[in-house]
This record gives C-alpha cells, sequence and structure tokens, in this order.
C-alpha cells in the first residue's frame, strides 16, 4: 500500500509499507477524539492527557493509545506501549508494533514537547 505523507515534511512525499502506516498512526495520536467531521471517535486522548491534566496515571494515557490505534489502524497489531516524561516539558512515547501483512516487527518513536 502507497500513501501520501506531510508530517515533518517540507512537502508531500510518498510513502509505504512501515513508514506509511508510521504516519497514520502520528494522524491518529495527534488527532483529539471529536475533532475530525463525521468520525468523531477518530483519534485519541493523548493531548488531553498530556496537556491539560497532570493527575493522569501512565496506564491511562497507554491504554487509551493502545486502544486508538488498535481501532483505526488494522494493519498492525500493539505488542507494548510505553510513555516517560523525560522533564517537566517533553514525554516520549515508544510502540512496539507488527504489521500484520508482514509480520514484521518495527517500532514507532516520538518526543512531544509540552
Amino acid at each position: 500500500m502507497k500513501g501520501i505523507a506531510f508530517y515533518g515534511l517540507d512537502f508531500f512525499k510518498r510513502k509505504s509499507g512501515n513508514e506509511l502506516i508510521k504516519e497514520n498512526i502520528t494522524r491518529i495520536l495527534l488527532t483529539n477524539r471529536g475533532e475530525r467531521v463525521n468520525k468523531p471517535t477518530f483519534g485519541s486522548n493523548l493531548r488531553t492527557y498530556l496537556f491539560e491534566n497532570s493527575n493522569v496515571l501512565q496506564e491511562d494515557v497507554e491504554e487509551d493509545i493502545r486502544r486508538s490505534i488498535s481501532t483505526w489502524e488494522p494493519r498492525v497489531s500493539v505488542r507494548s506501549v510505553d510513555v516517560s516524561m523525560r522533564d517537566p516539558n517533553s514525554a516520549y512515547i515508544f510502540i512496539d508494533l507488527r504489521n500484520r501483512e508482514t509480520m514484521q516487527n518495527f517500532t514507532y518513536e516520538v518526543v512531544l514537547r509540552l
């Protein structure tokens, strides 16, 4: 499968395979639930957890990520999710995934600045 990507790029770029899946996961994680027209359950509550509420359990954030990816990205299975605060201003997200089509394991890592 091929698609057009735009996160972190100056202009559109064609991606395929795991790179396209990572692009879609970024879209899922950075979209608030209720934000997308005609798909009110698309996305995650990640921004709400990280930016608006400091009294959230790490397990709740990890479960929300796991549930969101499992619901909206059927090409992968989530093996594990780890969210940690590197410092008061940044969150590190590490997701271990398996591509269901190729059975290849790969990782998704991102640091979000608060």
